[in-house]
């Protein structure tokens, strides 16, 4: 199966900002660092989201970096 290259940065983003999420979210649950304010899911807050979002970002960035200096 082949994915339009523009595609592929998108997918990898993606990937690593559900596994990301995920080790937040157990790691919360197993702590039990539940704060009021946590909104989605009954666990992650906006700011876990924020740090997701901009960690995400910023691995793609990198990892599309590499990729072409190959």
């Amino acid at each position: 199966m082949k994915i339009h290259p523009r595609l592929k940065p998108v997918i990898y983003g993606l990937t690593f900002f559900a596994i990301f999420m995920s080790v937040c979210l157990i790691l919360k649950i197993f702590t039990h660092r539940v704060t009021p304010e946590d909104i989605y899911l009954g666990v992650l807050s906006n700011k876990d989201i924020l740090i997701g979002l901009l960690i995400t970002i910023l691995l793609t960035f990198i990892h599309e970096q590499k990729k072409r200096l190959k």
